[in-house]
């Protein structure tokens, strides 16, 4: 048997174990990563609350951050300054203070948890993960997602998401909401798809959520309302 040591952490951090059959290690997180569901509050998992009480500093865009100024916690706002956060969080973490970043939905769909494990070992990052707007899409759809492509328009290439609809019967997309929805739908048809039903869900989770169905024919001559939280479903009826 080999001999086995364990690095004991304070009641107050968290950690994983990994093992070589020689030695436990159990390594200390320094910056947690909550996800918050998308949007309302009750979508916000129990591990996500504690993790946000806990925390000494808050990071993340302001509608995040105005569901708990309650709190009166130390904030950072994330607008177009990635940098200034990364500045901001090793600042926070020399100093001991627990830092919390908030990502809405899961941050690891489309999230901020890509962005940080570029610029943090994955051993310092404590991840929470949260009910995402395409989880809730398909609930309130009564759709499963397994057998779902995602994929999103935010800040990427529209190729993606058009090769995905050509390809495949079931495609979920977190839309740009400085993105036409309209226009998409025109992207498609001018790409030879059509006999598609596309749902729009819209500010799920808010008290003005909206879903809405469409014929992707549709769709393309209208100029719909747009939102800032935005899931397309799109279904081939063929």
């Amino acid at each position: 048997m080999p001999e086995v040591t364990e690095l004991k952490v304070k009641e107050s951090e968290q950690g994983i174990r990994s093992s070589d059959n020689q030695v436990t290690v159990v390594v200390s997180k320094s910056i947690t990563v909550v996800g918050i569901g998308p949007g309302g509050k009750e979508y916000l998992t129990f591990a996500a609350m504690a993790a946000i009480e806990k925390a000494s500093v808050l990071i993340g865009g302001q509608r995040n951050l105005e569901l708990f100024n309650n709190l009166c916690k130390e904030t950072f706002v994330i607008k177009n300054n990635l940098q200034e956060m990364l500045d901001f969080i090793k600042e926070k973490d020399r100093c001991n203070l627990a830092v919390t970043v908030l990502a809405t939905g899961d941050p690891g769909l489309f999230g901020i948890l890509d962005f940080l494990r570029r610029h943090f070992p994955p051993e310092s990052l404590l991840v929470i993960p949260g009910i995402s707007s395409i989880q809730l899409a398909c609930s309130r759809l009564a759709l499963t997602w397994h057998d779902a492509v995602l994929t999103s328009t935010h800040g990427r290439d529209c190729r993606h998401f058009i090769d995905s609809v050509k390809t495949h019967n079931k495609v979920i997309s977190l839309t740009n909401p400085r993105s036409s929805l309209s226009e998409l739908a025109r992207l498609l048809i001018a790409e030879g798809v059509e006999k598609r039903t596309v749902y729009l869900c819209q500010n799920l989770s808010y008290p003005d959520e909206i879903i809405i169905k469409y014929r992707l024919e549709e769709l393309a001559v209208l100029e719909v309302t747009q939102y800032s939280n935005n899931v397309m479903v799109i279904l081939n009826d063929a």
